[in-house]
């Protein structure tokens, strides 16, 4: 019993491991199988195909969503340019209606980026279509190098899997052999066909009717003609009596001519005229920027011209509404270099012509920004007229940088701007040394980089630089200064004392003599009053004798008073020369 319940725990036990597994397997089945139905993948179609050189082909990118919408995918491809020329690259017919990177090809690359608002699911949903030209026998590889699918569940997941080229046989071309006809002995000799409307047989033209003459020799009887695609037809419609001329209408791409003569002995040589007639101007035509760096100064742009006519031929290039140019692309890629721009708003016109003249413009326009302009880090602010100034900066490792030294208020006899152009160092780091000394002023400094694509710097900040006279010349200026001042007021001042020691000396001398001279005057004055006093006495008694000393009374008071006046005379003299000596000597 026991062993029986052993051999049954046994067998229950080896069940339910075995359930287990097959669910754990089971399991797994659905979840690879969920993860795979949600897988999306980028594939190239047809991913073979076996053309001829000089040949054109399509194949169109694809996506298969797995089942699971989508939102957005992108992708890059390369291909060998020395293989395969890409002609164009179309988002007609595309499941995607906003491109975040438009659809371009340059240099064995091409490249897409596209989204939808509403999204797509699908197995075979059409994102760009290419076409391309074989260029020479082999097996071209067009390969993609990335990709992503985004799925449209918020998040933006990538689900893409997997992605698939193409690879395509191309064989050297094989001329056709042209029917082979033998004319029989005697028979007319090839006609000469000309045309006033298609002179050249070799060039496209836009007329769709053309005009052709033929002259008949003689004995010709008919003539047969007809007008296909094929070079070397037999013609087979007979116009008896011969014809001179024929009026061709509707003609469209490259068709054929063919004439030929009949005399009594047969038909003769056939000739073959072309007519290569394009009415159409080139189906698209549309610009695109190679690069995305807008500060480049060197542009390149993607011409990308549909064609299924007589092909472009050239293209006529108007830069900022200069004058046009014409440009052939013989390297048949499609990009064109733009001369050295300024930095700002640029506009680019081209038309796109074909080989029968016709035109479509297309234009393009875009912005060359200026880089960051230098900084100045270490610069005087303040300087001597003795010392030469230094500007230290920094900008773009290796850039050129043009210095400008600026003087304000310059005159007309002075430099009113010096330019020097020094290079930075692999830092960016670069030093400005003035020529020279500079004149005592106030100086403006500017600086403009270019780096080594040519891309220009906007203008710098200005510093200002004051120039001012050394300690020594200002010392000097300022003693010369006070010398000259001070020395002419010193003599000044000599020149007063010794005026006024003069003056004094002068004066002193002449109080003297007047004082003498007063002396004398007042001595003179009072001996002539003394002896004119002596003399009225003297007469006066003399008088008195004469007339036996009756002398009246009123003769008396006269003679007294005579005296008396005289008296007071002398002293108002001796006062008024007290008062000089005293005024001398004061």
């Amino acid at each position: 019993m026991k062993k029986i319940m052993l051999n049954l725990n046994s067998y229950i036990q080896h069940t339910l491991l075995s359930r287990c597994i097959v669910l754990c397997v089971v399991l797994s089945g659905v979840f690879l199988y969920a993860q795979a139905a949600s897988a999306a993948t980028l594939s190239l179609t047809p991913p073979t195909g076996v053309y001829s050189v000089g040949g054109t082909f399509s194949a169109r990118v694809v996506v298969n969503t797995g089942g699971k919408p989508i939102n957005a995918a992108e992708g890059e491809l390369t291909y060998n340019p020395k293989e395969l020329q890409v002609v164009g690259v179309s988002k007609g017919g595309s499941i995607f209606s906003l491109w975040t990177i438009e659809p371009k090809y340059s240099g064995g690359k091409i490249s897409f980026g596209g989204g939808s608002p509403s999204g797509y699911t699908g197995s075979n949903g059409t994102v760009v279509s290419i076409t391309f030209r074989a260029l020479g026998a082999g097996t071209p590889k067009v390969n993609f190098t990335s990709g992503s699918v985004l799925a449209a569940d918020g998040q933006g997941t990538n689900v893409l899997s997997s992605m698939q080229g193409g690879t395509y046989t191309v064989n050297a071309a094989t001329a056709v052999p042209e029917p082979e006809y033998i004319a029989p002995a005697n028979t007319p000799g090839m006609p000469d066909i000309t045309s006033s409307t298609h002179p050249d047989p070799d060039a496209w033209y836009t007329n769709t009717t053309a005009k052709l003459s033929w002259g008949l020799p003689s004995g010709v009887t008919a003539v047969r003609m007809l007008l296909d695609e094929s070079r070397g037809t037999i013609p087979t419609n007979v116009y008896e009596p011969p014809i001179r001329e024929k009026e061709l209408t509707e003609l469209e791409g490259v068709s054929y001519f063919h004439l030929q003569f009949k005399n009594a002995d047969g038909w003769g040589k056939v000739a073959h005229y072309r007519l290569a007639v394009d009415a159409v101007r080139p189906e698209s035509f549309d610009i695109t920027l190679e690069s995305g760096d807008e500060t480049n100064p060197k542009q390149r742009l993607i011409f990308n011209a549909k064609d299924a006519g007589s092909g472009v031929a050239y293209y006529m290039v108007q830069i900022d509404g200069g004058e046009r140019a014409k440009w052939v692309d013989e390297q048949k890629d499609g990009v064109y270099e733009l001369p050295l721009l300024d930095p700002g708003d640029h506009t680019v016109v081209v038309e796109a012509i074909d080989h029968a003249g016709n035109g479509l413009v297309a234009s393009i326009s875009f912005t060359v920004e200026a880089f960051e302009a230098p900084v100045f880090t270490d610069y005087p602010s303040e300087i001597s007229e003795r010392i030469i100034p230094v500007v230290k900066g920094t900008t773009r490792p290796r850039a050129h940088v043009f210095v400008s030294l600026h003087k304000r208020g310059a005159g007309e006899d002075e430099v009113m701007a010096i330019e020097r152009e020094v290079t930075a160092n692999d830092n960016g780091e670069f030093t400005f040394v003035a020529d020279g000394r500079l004149a005592i002023g106030s100086y403006e400094v500017t600086a403009r980089a270019v780096d080594e694509q040519g891309a220009q710097s906007l203008l710098s900040d200005p510093i200002s630089i004051a120039v001012q006279e050394s300690v020594i010349k200002s010392a000097g200026a300022t003693l010369i200064t006070i010398l000259s001042v001070t020395v002419p007021l010193v003599a000044l001042i000599v020149l007063l004392i010794l005026l006024v020691l003069y003056g004094r000396n002068r004066i002193r001398s002449l109080r003297s003599r007047v004082i003498k001279e007063t002396l004398e005057a007042e001595r003179s004055v009072s001996l002539e009053i003394g002896g004119v006093i002596d003399d009225i006495n003297e007469r006066i008694e003399a008088l008195g004798v004469g007339r036996k000393g009756k002398i009246t009374k009123s003769e008396i008071a006269l003679l007294d008073a005579i005296q008396k006046e005289i008296v007071e005379v002398r002293n108002r003299v001796e006062k008024e020369v007290k008062d000089i000596e005293r005024a001398a000597k004061s």
